[in-house]
C-alpha cells in the first residue's frame, strides 16, 4: 500500500497517507494542530533516519482552541483513523504543544544542583510568569554557567496544564502511549537542525517563522540554540477569512484561492494583479504580519550586549501557510533579509524524490514539527533495534 487517499472521518476531509518501509523502531511524532492532524513515523537505517508512514487529516471542527483540546474523544478518533489507515503499528508516541499560553525564556537563576532547581522551579519561575504559576506545568533545562559569578544559565518552559494533559489524554484515548511532551518550537529547531545543510549556520543568527492555521510563532536561534520565541496572532485562517470576506465565496473557495494567489505578483504587480480580490484581500494582513515579525528581530537585538553581532542571517518559512506562492520571495524583499520555505526535504535527511501522487516536495513544510518530534525520540531506538 505505497500511497491512498481515503474518506476521513471529518466530514468532507480527505486524508493523506504515505507509506512503504516499516521498522519495528519506528518513532512516531503526532502533531495535533487546530486545522490538521500530522502524524509522521520515522525509522533509523544504516544512512541515517528515514520517513516511514505519513498521516496528514482534518482536525474535527472546533476541536483545538489556543493548543487546547476540547473533545479528546474526536481527536482520538482522528488519530485512530489516520494510523490505522496508513498501517501505523508503533505505538510510544511524541506530541507537542504551542500557542499564546506557552512561555519560553532563557533566564537566570542562582547555581545549585538539578535537584535543588527541580525543588525550587516554580518559585523561580514565578519570577518570570504572569500567568497562575499553580496552573500551569514548568520546567527547564540547564545550559550552563553564567557570565556572573554563582549564577546558572536555563531555558525556562511554562505551558497551561490543560494544553498538557488534554494532548495527553486524546493520545492516551486513541491507545498510544505519550513517551513525552516537547514544545513546537523545540521539535522544529531539531529538525531542520538534523542535517549541516538545513541553513541554520552553528555562528549565526535565523528566524524560524512557523505559520499554521491559527497563529503564526517566530523562533530566534542564535549558534543553534533557541534565543526567543514570540507567538503572533496572524496566521492561515485570517488570510481565509478575508479572502471570504472580501469575495462572498465559501470557506472552501476562499482557502483554494489563498493557494492559488503568488504574493510575488505584488513586488511587480500586472494589470491582472491589481485586480486580483484574494491578492488584495491577503496583502495587509501579510504586511502586519511581516511587521511584527520586524518588531522581534528588533526587540531581540536591543535586549544584546552592545557591540554583539545581532544580524539575522536567514529566515525560514514552515507551518502549512508557508505553502503560499511567492511568500519567502515577498517576504525576503519587504525585510531585507533571506528568506526560504524550510520544508524538511531541504534537511536533506529524507528521500522524497519517489513522493506519491497527491504529495508534492510543496506540502513539505506542514511536517516539520512532527519530524522533529518523531526525531526526538529515535536515539533510544536505534539502541534498541541495533541491540535486537
Amino acid at each position: 500500500m505505497p500511497f491512498q487517499v481515503v474518506s476521513s472521518p471529518v466530514e468532507g476531509g480527505i486524508l493523506v497517507l504515505f507509506s512503504h518501509l516499516l521498522s519495528k523502531a519506528s518513532v512516531v511524532g503526532v502533531d495535533i494542530g487546530s486545522s490538521s492532524i500530522k502524524v509522521v513515523c520515522i525509522e533509523p537505517t544504516k544512512l541515517g533516519p528515514r520517513i516511514s508512514q505519513i498521516a496528514i487529516c482534518p482536525t474535527p471542527p472546533g476541536v483545538v482552541k489556543e493548543g487546547v483540546v476540547t473533545s479528546t474523544a474526536e481527536v482520538a478518533s482522528a488519530i485512530q483513523f489516520a494510523m490505522r489507515s496508513a498501517g501505523i503499528k508503533a505505538s510510544a508516541v511524541v506530541t507537542a504543544i504551542a500557542g499564546p499560553g506557552v512561555i519560553v525564556r532563557n533566564v537566570k537563576v542562582p547555581k545549585m544542583s538539578e535537584d535543588a532547581l527541580r525543588k525550587s522551579i516554580r518559585f523561580e519561575a514565578g519570577k518570570f510568569i504572569s500567568s497562575a504559576i499553580e496552573e500551569s506545568i514548568v520546567e527547564f533545562d540547564i545550559i550552563g554557567d553564567a557570565e556572573e559569578e554563582g549564577q546558572s544559565n536555563i531555558v525556562l518552559v511554562a505551558a497551561p496544564r490543560a494544553m498538557v494533559e488534554t494532548k495527553v489524554a486524546a493520545l492516551e484515548q486513541a491507545g498510544l502511549e505519550p513517551l513525552a511532551v516537547d514544545v513546537e518550537a523545540f521539535a522544529l529547531l531539531r529538525a531542520l537542525q538534523s542535517r549541516p545543510d538545513s541553513g541554520i549556520s552553528a555562528d549565526g543568527t535565523v528566524a524560524l517563522l512557523d505559520m499554521g492555521a491559527s497563529h503564526t510563532e517566530i523562533n530566534l536561534v542564535s549558534k543553534g540554540e533557541l534565543a526567543l520565541t514570540r507567538n503572533i496572532p496572524i496566521a492561515g485562517n485570517n488570510l481565509t477569512t478575508a479572502i471570504r470576506n472580501a469575495s462572498g465565496c465559501t470557506d472552501d473557495e476562499a482557502e483554494e484561492m489563498k493557494f492559488s494567489v503568488n504574493l510575488q505578483d505584488l513586488l511587480e504587480p500586472t494589470e491582472e494583479a491589481r485586480e486580483s480580490i484574494a491578492l488584495r484581500a491577503v496583502q495587509p494582513l501579510v504586511d502586519e504580519l511581516l511587521r511584527e515579525i520586524r518588531r522581534s528581530i528588533n526587540y531581540y537585538q536591543s535586549q544584546l550586549p552592545e557591540g554583539s553581532d545581532a544580524t539575522v542571517d536567514t529566515l525560514i518559512l514552515t507551518g502549512g501557510t508557508a505553502r503560499i506562492k511567492g511568500l519567502a520571495e515577498y517576504t525576503k524583499s519587504r525585510l531585507n533579509v533571506q528568506a526560504i520555505v524550510g520544508s524538511p526535504a531541504l534537511t536533506g535527511m529524507f528521500d522524497f524524490s519517489a513522493a506519491p501522487e497527491g504529495m508534492s516536495e510543496d506540502d513539505m513544510p506542514l511536517l516539520a514539527v512532527g519530524l522533529g518530534l518523531a526525531l526526538k525520540e529515535l536515539p533510544a531506538a536505534s539502541l534498541a533495534a541495533a541491540a535486537a
